[in-house]
């Protein structure tokens, strides 16, 4: 496996960062239990904060659509968010702790240093992180999270003092690492250094035509993880009365994710997760909560619907980080949005959670009603993606047609592809794109595969066809075959 001989071990730091991150509720929970300081502050504290990073999550996206993102992985810009992070995080364990400091002022102050560096650093942590493509993230994150669950429930249930100790030495420890990752420019992925992104390339500059892209190739798991954060910001539930559902989610979540690694097949694999596997999930959640209240098919659909959200959850933040390995978007419009969204939603689920539509022990029904609608979503979508391109002739043909000239004259597609990049001046995406088109691949395929939109892929086809002085597919495919 690819993973063996990529995998970074120095990446498993982001369990530390994962573990402290402010903006994932289980992660403060200790805090507001432990600390028995007046909880009255605490709102002052999470609104400030989740206020704070939606607003500068999108305020970064925004720039990083105009401008490029590369302003945001700037050593200066980088450290300036590592000690705001640290004497935010300070500054809030004072606020609980110390009854003779602590005051709404300073849990606002906490609130702002916090959200804003958070952002900052997920935009790090998520360059970093965008060495490793869709297949690989898949492990990687999922083992990353699932270990984070774990180290965020044995705090929840140590004392308070080891707690905080504990807890200031892994959030030291995930800050410092993008420190020096950036100073060694290492938040860029070397294999393209020199090249224009994709995004560049597509001649799409605008923050809405970046959404509106980015929605295309990644807009179900993005949907999915906003879900999770609005169920989990409306009402916290514990399993057992001993852990939190959404660590609970994390850890059998992260299981159930990690064999996608070894699934070996011809089609691109997140079309097979999101328009198969996790709809047959949701199906089998939307039958079992069919059953009365009290059976023992509704019990299990209320436990297997956080775990749902887990594997919902690991699966965005691997496409996620996919989509940044592919480099179309800069992982500041990916992780910016990402969290300024995440935060923007976590704050409605809190607002929500107060009223008396979702409040007290009856909001089991609305939340199931919220669910539903994301299960039925889930089964929607590949429905409609299957009506829409009915009656469409597929642009992919059988890829073992073309292989018989070249194969015969005892040359791979592979190969030829290569050298016909090579002796034209392709760039390194425009080769890779016409290895697919040389195995006879189409337009959707490959954006499917390569985790890129299908505008940007058409663009490369149209750079290519102009390279290599074609003008249809027939005609790349025969240069590909020709002895």
């Amino acid at each position: 496996m690819r993973l063996s001989s990529e995998f970074k071990l120095e990446s498993l730091l982001f369990v530390a960062f994962f573990a402290t991150i402010p903006i994932y509720s289980p992660n403060i929970v200790m805090f507001r239990d432990g600390l028995g300081g007046d909880e009255s502050l605490m709102p002052f504290f999470v609104n400030t904060m989740l206020v704070t990073a939606a607003l500068v999550g999108v305020l970064f996206a925004w720039l990083a659509a105009r401008r490029g993102g590369e302003f945001a992985l700037r050593t200066p810009v980088v450290i300036a968010g590592v000690v705001a992070y640290v004497v935010g995080f300070a500054l809030f364990v004072v606020t609980l702790g110390v009854s003779q400091v602590g005051s709404p002022i300073t849990a606002v102050c906490a609130g702002l240093l916090l959200g804003a560096s958070t952002v900052e650093l997920c935009i790090a942590w998520g360059a970093y992180l965008a060495l490793y493509d869709l297949r690989q993230a898949l492990l990687a994150l999922a083992m990353m999270v699932g270990m984070g669950s774990v180290v965020q429930l044995l705090l929840s249930s140590t004392a308070i003092q080891v707690g905080l100790v504990v807890f200031a030495a892994l959030m030291l420890i995930g800050v410092a690492f993008p420190c020096v990752q950036a100073a060694q420019g290492n938040m860029v992925l070397p294999d393209n250094q020199g090249e224009k992104t994709d995004a560049k390339a597509s001649g799409h500059g605008s923050f809405r035509q970046s959404i509106l892209r980015m929605t295309q190739v990644l807009g179900v798991p993005f949907v999915g993880l906003l879900v999770f954060a609005f169920v989990m910001g409306v009402r916290k539930f514990m399993i057992f009365d001993v852990v939190y559902v959404e660590t609970f989610g994390g850890i059998i979540g992260a299981i159930l994710v990690s064999p996608l690694f070894f699934i070996r097949s011809s089609r691109p694999l997140l079309p097979l997760i999101y328009q198969v596997l996790v709809p047959i999930f949701a199906l089998v959640l939307i039958v079992c909560n069919s059953f009365p209240e009290g059976s023992a098919p509704m019990w299990w659909a209320a436990w297997l619907s956080y775990v749902f959200y887990g594997v919902v959850s690991v699966l965005a933040l691997a496409s996620l980080c996919g989509m940044a390995h592919a480099r179309e978007f800069s992982a500041t419009l990916i992780y910016g949005l990402t969290v300024g969204c995440f935060s923007a939603v976590s704050l409605l689920g809190i607002v929500c959670g107060s009223t008396p539509l979702f409040a007290g022990e009856e909001s089991g029904p609305i939340l199931l009603v919220v669910s539903t609608i994301y299960f039925a979503f889930l089964l929607a979508v590949p429905l409609i993606s299957a009506w829409k391109r009915k009656g469409i002739e597929t642009d992919d043909v059988n890829p073992a047609d073309m292989t018989e000239s070249t194969e015969a004259a005892g040359v791979s597609i592979a190969q030829r592809c290569d050298d016909l990049a090579t002796s034209h001046g392709l760039s390194p995406r425009e080769t890779e794109i016409l290895g697919y088109l040389g195995r006879g691949h189409g337009v959707v395929f490959i954006a499917k595969t390569l985790v890129i939109s299908e505008s940007t892929v058409r663009t490369h086809v149209k750079s290519i066809y102009k390279k290599l002085g074609v003008n249809s597919r027939e005609e790349l495919l025969g240069m590909v075959n020709a002895e």
